[in-house]
């Protein structure tokens, strides 16, 4: 049985890290400002008003100023203002543990959060004509990178490493050990679009006698975009035989397409003479279970308060004159782990999980216990050593007062409490609008035989796989389609051109068209408009362009609309050609030349971009030089077309790896005068000879 093809349809939604630095920046006020020491910026955040809630609030409104100005050769450079939003929303983002022995599929809403921000803008106390803005909502999810990491992924690691990756929010190695009883768990973010509306857990098995089989091990519906599903993954939880030895975990769509990545397990049929598991939330806001094979030991600590009682006359020998006023016990476990059987290496740093974890709990046959890791050192990377462990110690951190040796509780007979819903959240499709259908958003816990709401007042989620979840029912004034937000429309070339074209035929771009009200959004019209451009940014490749672009005999003859005052550049080859302006050494240079990356000016564009619309006004247009890369030492044939007609045709040689000229002054292309007016469109063409 093969594992399912991997869902190719799907665009990964961008979000942020709520456990990194998290920078909004407000863009600095007019700069023709010459006073600018009465302006004060102002950041309003809001959050939604309930966990899963379309409603937002505000939270904070917060004063700020801006960087001052600075010049850097000769330019002004205005940063704006800078305000750091991580730790402030971090706190309403919340680890779920999954329950003891839970073996079904569960929604995990606690984890990640939209978010919205609103800027103004005031100078001496008078707000400036257009200067508040609400900026599209983002959303977060409760995990971090290393900071190192961070520099490099922070921005992309939702979009495309998730994307070519589809993790699980962990960073255990795969291939694990694990034994017939040992709880397991993956979470899964549903940072996809379109979002599916089944999810299936699927599960290879393969059995000792070497056959193998696929098969559905839970299914799901009901989960929304930016959720997590957490997944348990432990033999017993998948109600494996011990027929079983080895096992792969994915998650699917409801056509059975593969939406994550594989994670396999083999099962340990091995005696072990002692074994423990810890629980521990990581980084990524999931939960990895740590297996301790090694040695362990126990440790009650106790801390007792006396006090001195005064002997009365004739008190009997026995008289205690001191007396036990309090006593409590401190149990703490030191464990090893074990020497790592497999992967030692990279199950030795994984260790740092543990150490960076804030919830450990020791999970055992009557539940989970809550501990503190008192270890606070640990050598995660040794050279030229065979064998590996590593011990650690902990608290309990329930305090013990008493002994008693009593097996697993019975269910204790209890005033019956239930569940009610509160609220109404509309279902959505994998696009985002509504089915028709809807359920209570949350539930608040009340007593069923006199209806009066359980004290302390106790709400929660109504999340599909909660064991008090309330399903959804039909409403028939939703209509099914519907959304308060429908997404704009979007028709835009790739960033690709065609590269399969022949007979001389230069290929051009491919027209991205999606409709308009394809997707909805139940937050605002931005969060709609992100999941097209999500789509658009999916299909914007390579190999779209390749199959759908198209082939222009005559490229020079391109259209476009030019705006006044500006003439048009394009390329056939962009990193062959450069073009810059320059009068006198005093101007800046305009352009795209090397020289000028990094300088945030305008007409200042990207080293070898294509396509530019480049100023007539305040240029003496006779000052654009051309910038000509070929192999040194060999010639090129270069073409220049104005409007379609072929002004220039002509050889010249490379010399150190690149020739220059002026568009209109006689140079290495004789004679070249191309007196360029508003509205023109050049065409340069260059050929390796």
């Amino acid at each position: 049985m093969f594992i399912d093809p991997i869902n190719t349809r799907m665009a990964f939604l961008p979000l942020h890290f709520s456990r990194n630095r998290i920078e909004h920046i407000i863009d600095p006020a007019d700069t023709s400002l010459a006073d600018r020491s009465g302006l004060r910026y102002y950041l309003e955040v809001l959050v939604p008003e309930f966990s899963g809630s379309s409603t937002f609030k505000r939270l904070v409104k917060m004063p700020g100023s801006e960087k001052p100005p600075t010049t850097s050769s000769g330019s002004s450079v205005y940063e704006g203002a800078f305000y750091q939003l991580d730790e402030l929303l971090d706190g309403f983002l919340e680890n779920k543990k999954p329950a003891s022995g839970a073996t079904d599929m569960a929604i995990i809403s606690t984890l990640t959060m939209p978010y919205m921000a609103r800027e103004t803008v005031e100078n001496n106390g008078v707000l400036l004509a257009a200067s508040t803005k609400a900026q599209p909502n983002q959303w977060l999810l409760k995990a971090g990178l290393s900071e190192r990491d961070f520099v490099a992924w922070g921005a992309v690691f939702f979009t495309s490493y998730m994307s070519a990756n589809r993790p699980f929010l962990t960073w255990q190695p795969d291939n694990k050990l694990v034994s017939q009883q040992q709880p397991e768990y993956l979470a899964f973010l549903l940072n996809i679009s379109p979002t599916p509306a089944t999810l299936i857990r699927r599960v290879r098995i393969t059995y000792r006698d070497g056959s193998v089989e696929t098969v559905d091990k839970g299914q799901l519906s009901g989960s929304q975009a930016y959720q997590v599903v957490c997944l348990p993954c432990g033999p017993t939880a998948l109600g494996l035989s011990d027929q079983v030895v080895r096992y792969e975990v994915w998650l699917a769509d409801g056509d059975r397409n593969r939406i994550s990545e594989v994670r396999t397990y083999t099962i340990d049929r091995q005696y072990r003479s002692q074994e423990r598991w810890l629980l521990l939330a990581n980084s990524l806001g999931g939960w990895d279970t740590l297996r301790l094979l090694g040695e362990g030991a126990e440790t009650l600590d106790t801390i007792r308060t006396t006090a001195e009682l005064e002997r009365p006359a004739g008190a009997p020998a026995d008289f205690a004159e001191l007396r036990v006023v309090a006593v409590q016990g401190t149990r703490t476990l030191t464990v090893s782990t074990g020497y790592f059987e497999q992967q030692a290496a990279e199950r030795l740093r994984h260790l740092d999980e543990l150490l960076l974890s804030k919830e450990i709990y020791l999970a055992d046959s009557r539940g989970h216990q809550a501990l503190e890791l008192l270890t606070n050192t640990l050598t995660d990377a040794q050279d030229n050593t065979d064998l590996l462990a590593r011990s650690f110690t902990f608290r309990l951190t329930t305090p013990q007062v008493n002994f008693s040796t009593l097996p697993a509780a019975p269910a204790i007979p209890a005033r019956l409490t239930a569940w009610r819903g509160q609220g109404v959240v509309y279902m959505l499709d994998s696009y985002g609008k509504r089915t028709g259908y809807g359920r209570p958003l949350k539930l608040q816990k009340y007593y069923p035989d006199d209806n009066s709401t359980f004290k302390p007042i106790t709400e929660k989620p109504n999340q599909p796989g909660d064991a008090d979840y309330i399903p959804d029912s039909f409403m028939p004034e939703v209509p099914a389609g519907s959304t308060p937000y429908p997404s704009a429309a979007i028709s835009r070339p790739t960033t690709f051109k065609r590269s399969t074209c022949t007979n001389g035929d230069i290929g051009d771009v491919a027209i991205i068209s999606i409709a308009a009200g394809k997707y909805g959004s139940e937050i605002s019209q931005a969060d709609a408009d992100s999941k097209a451009e999500a789509e658009y940014s999916q299909l914007n490749t390579q190999a779209y362009a390749d199959q759908y672009g198209t082939c222009n005999p005559s490229p020079e003859l391109y259209t476009v609309a030019v705006p006044a005052g500006h003439w048009h550049y394009r390329a056939n080859d962009p990193t062959r050609f450069a073009i810059e302006w320059r009068e006198y050494e005093t101007d800046p240079i305009l352009g795209n030349t090397w020289a000028i990356q990094g300088q945030n000016r305008p007409y200042v564009f990207p080293q070898f971009s294509n396509d530019l619309d480049l100023p007539m006004t305040g240029v003496w247009h006779l000052n654009w030089r051309m910038y000509v890369y070929g192999t040194p030492g060999r010639n090129v044939n270069v073409k220049i077309w104005q409007n379609g007609v072929l002004r220039v045709n002509q050889n010249a040689a490379v010399g150190i790896g690149f020739t220059w000229c002026y568009l209109n002054v006689t140079g290495i292309f004789e004679p070249l005068q191309i007196n360029l007016a508003s509205g023109d469109k050049l065409y340069f063409k260059v050929t390796q000879l």
